[in-house]
């Protein structure tokens, strides 16, 4: 990847575009979250995020952001918002938005809801393991200290955990991300070391467990604040995402469902690219 590619996928996004609005949106009505600032470049983030490095750790920053562990977490984040067979129908914020407000309601989307954030889970977990260095701790601790790092746990937290399985969180027993991997993570961990090849899934698998206590924590925290997101959230989808039905509705609205993880996932390479720029 050169950094040209970088600076075009922060660049694709402005102030008006839906999905920045929307994270915006959502980290305001989460309280305590990092807010998130839009740069357009990596230069431009450098002045936003890192204002104190100076032109020798950009260059040390350019030469990371064309790394491939920068090519290959822009290529998981993007499979996160396109995925396969209907990944992202299930996980959107459309979805979770549909199952939060018919809470009580059997919906055959839940065990599909389920396996994919068990997914998008490991995705993340990986990229905490790839773009950074020194044991499972540190790397998480760095991941989480970015901007972008801090803003993809809260907005997992909200949009795949918090809105969708409201009442399992509710019930403040156990792990819910935990319970979740117990029944899923096998078989969606796989699909790592089908995209990235052999060996991903266990270094996903291997953060996961580190993060989930974590995770946990943000989940519990923003779930107090879900009828505020949710309403949040209902403001800026066009009327027919707000709405979720059937598996056959989710599958059918798959090309809507907004790219906040390409969003945020080239940030992440950007800012992840400035602190080792600092190294």
């Amino acid at each position: 990847m050169t950094q040209d590619k970088l600076d075009q996928l922060l660049g694709a996004y402005s102030e008006d575009d839906v999905t920045v609005k929307l994270t915006w949106a959502i980290m305001e009505a989460v309280p305590g979250a990092t807010p998130i600032s839009l740069y357009r470049s990596l230069e431009e983030a450098r002045f936003l995020v890192a204002p104190d490095l100076d032109d020798a750790g950009l260059v040390r920053a350019r030469a990371f952001a064309q790394s491939p562990a920068a090519t290959q977490a822009l290529r998981v984040a993007d499979w996160i918002d396109t995925g396969d067979v209907g990944l992202s129908a299930f996980t959107g914020i459309r979805a979770a938005l549909g199952l939060f407000l018919k809470r009580g309601q059997a919906l055959d989307t839940d065990p599909q809801q389920g396996a994919d954030a068990v997914a998008k889970a490991a995705a993340i977990a990986w990229l905490a393991h790839a773009l950074h260095e020194g044991t499972v701790a540190e790397r998480f601790e760095r991941f989480r200290a970015t901007p972008a790092g801090a803003a993809l746990l809260t907005w997992y937290a909200a949009a795949e955990v918090a809105l969708p399985f409201a009442d399992d969180v509710a019930s403040g027993v156990g792990s819910v991300l935990g319970s979740l991997v117990q029944r899923y993570g096998g078989q969606h961990l796989s699909r790592l070391d089908g995209l990235l090849g052999g060996g991903a899934g266990a270094a996903a698998n291997g953060m996961l467990g580190q993060m989930t206590g974590p995770l946990d924590e943000i989940i519990r925290s923003v779930s107090g604040h879900s009828a505020r997101i949710a309403e949040t959230a209902r403001q800026y989808l066009p009327p027919t995402l707000a709405t979720l039905g059937t598996v056959a509705g989710a599958v059918a609205t798959a090309a809507d469902v907004l790219p906040v993880y390409r969003f945020l996932g080239a940030r992440l390479v950007a800012e992840t690219a400035l602190l080792r720029g600092r190294a």
